[in-house]
């Protein structure tokens, strides 16, 4: 009996996988006939030639933005249970995933979390960047350096979820093997298999940042503003990042979308200086068609800047609202009143 339930798991699995080879081949074959009939109509763009924007298509070579456009295609379907749409996107995840590949970055990428922070200094001023202390690509030389003493994140430069926590100047020590490994972080292209070229186009680095305590030990609310031409759409509000992850979602005058994404619903009170971090994200997204600007607070009077993300989830993160994901995504049409309502 033991024998043959083994041979049936087997038989299971193999047949899982042949499904799932036949299903991705039938998303390459789609995602392909849509990328001929661009082409044929010649909707394709001809290369940008500014040299402060780039485009993935013009980044990878010929076979690896196949190979990327088809990887990131699977991951669509896989989680939206449909084809993402070249020609006419709709929904926000649909537009994330075409502009991953066929919108213009400006270059020197803001997806660099070093460069982000020299963007933000000049357009909010340097108080709302956490302190940096160590930037480098030799760990030998952070586990040689001197600290003052208190809790820190290391950091790369060039990915994301890429965070050890490490409180100074003992667990230089205690955590020697985990920060050697941190190295390893360096040696990967984040994102690149799947679409997210753009933080390929800098020299990865590991930095040290001091830790942000607004709620103690534990890590602080982050107030994400998906911002378009410069302007906060929705605010998502994730909470106890380390212990229990969930998030809520407002409108900028902070009425509650009940709308799910990736984490537990929830909902938030309003904090007292939104308006100031309402001004301070859409500064920082100035002249920019699509970022999320995340900002840190302690719900009062302080505020440190996050990070900047132009491709959310890599376009594969969910709303549990069909219908708010395409509100969403109108925003990215020309002349969209600005007035516009979805709650």
């Amino acid at each position: 009996m033991l024998v043959f339930q083994q041979l049936r798991k087997r038989t299971v699995l193999s047949a899982d996988k042949s499904v799932s080879r036949v299903s991705s081949l039938l998303v390459a074959s789609k995602i392909i006939g849509q990328l001929g009939v661009l082409a044929a109509a010649r909707k394709l763009a001809p290369r940008v030639d500014s040299g402060n924007a780039m485009r993935g298509i013009d980044f990878y070579s010929g076979t690896e933005f196949i190979h990327a456009l088809i990887q990131s295609a699977v991951r669509f379907k896989k989680s939206h249970g449909y084809m993402p749409r070249l020609t006419s996107p709709t929904a926000f995840n649909e537009h994330i995933f075409v502009r991953m590949f066929f919108a213009p970055l400006r270059m020197p990428s803001l997806a660099d979390k070093l460069a982000a922070k020299d963007h933000v200094r000049l357009r909010v001023g340097p108080e709302f960047i956490p302190d940096v202390v160590w930037v480098g690509e030799n760990v030998n030389e952070l586990l040689e350096a001197q600290f003052r003493a208190g809790r820190y994140v290391l950091k790369a430069n060039h990915g994301c979820n890429w965070n050890l926590f490490l409180d100074l100047p003992g667990e230089l020590r205690t955590k020697r093997d985990e920060i050697t490994r941190a190295s390893q972080w360096l040696t990967c292209r984040y994102g690149y298999q799947w679409g997210e070229w753009f933080y390929s186009t800098f020299r990865p680095k590991l930095f040290l940042e001091e830790f942000v305590n607004f709620n103690g030990m534990q890590t602080p609310d982050d107030y994400k503003f998906f911002c378009f031409n410069g302007k906060a759409v929705v605010i998502e509000v994730d909470v106890d990042r380390l212990t229990q992850l969930r998030s809520a979602f407002y409108t900028p005058d902070w009425k509650h979308i009940p709308v799910a994404y990736r984490h537990p619903p929830i909902e938030c009170p309003r904090p007292r200086n939104l308006e100031e971090m309402i001004r301070a994200a859409e500064a920082i997204a100035e002249g920019l068609e699509f970022v999320r600007v995340d900002l840190y607070s302690d719900r009062k009077s302080k505020i440190k800047f996050g990070e900047m993300t132009f491709a959310p989830g890599a376009a594969i993160s969910r709303f549990s609202d069909v219908e708010f994901d395409r509100w969403l995504g109108n925003h990215f049409v020309k002349g969209l009143r600005n007035d516009c309502d979805f709650y």
